[in-house]
């Protein structure tokens, strides 16, 4: 009688260890689709941003194309514009959309992704490296174009609207360059944020 009662404890025992493994094993996936959700979502605002961006490419070559005959800029200048711009978004494309895809966040490519994640800072910085200068170096041309070619005989409201324009675009591209900096750092931070994520999942 004594061994039919240790018996039923011990089956009792294990069928409790059984349900709490399940509902441990159970409370691990959700965790892991938490984890996982929280880092796709970290990274959405990115894409956005890059989307963003290519919507924007035909507003600047309209835009900018409208203030070069107003302001007699040269062609060399607008395609040098155009360039970088597209040259800009592309890249952008490739390093902070096409790069990741919603198979790297399943749990058993983890390690790659965060890999990717990596290589995705580093691209991002030789990117900044280059787009700042080139972006400095068309400011300096767009305002020695903007007070060479100006007529000789321009009525006043022209000279104010050129040397307006020359003050705008230096205080323009001042804020463009704080921005271009506070972006990139926040989609630094961003990265290093998923990182440490999947270390925790791995760990």
């Amino acid at each position: 009688m004594e061994n039919n009662n240790q018996n039923t404890e011990l089956e009792l025992m294990r069928s409790q260890m059984e349900d709490f493994k399940a509902q441990l094993d159970k409370q691990k996936i959700v965790n892991e689709k938490m984890i996982i959700g929280s880092m796709k979502k970290s990274m959405s605002w990115i894409k956005r941003y890059v989307y963003f961006e290519c919507c924007l490419v035909p507003l600047i070559a309209v835009s900018w194309l409208a203030i070069k005959e107003y302001a007699h800029f040269s062609w060399p200048n607008y395609a040098f514009l155009m360039t970088m711009v597209i040259v800009d978004v592309i890249a952008d494309y490739r390093i902070n959309v096409s790069a990741i895809s919603d198979a790297d966040y399943s749990r058993d490519n983890l390690l790659t992704t965060m890999s990717k994640l990596t290589r995705m800072k580093r691209q991002r910085s030789i990117c900044m490296m280059i787009s700042m200068p080139a972006l400095i170096v068309w400011l300096l041309w767009s305002g020695i174009e903007a007070w060479m070619y100006m007529p000789a005989d321009a009525p006043d409201f022209m000279r104010g609207t050129v040397y307006g324009g020359i003050v705008g675009g230096v205080i323009g591209g001042v804020c463009g360059l704080i921005f271009a900096f506070r972006i990139f750092f926040k989609m630094q931070r961003t990265n290093d944020e998923v990182i440490r994520q999947i270390n925790e999942l791995n760990a």
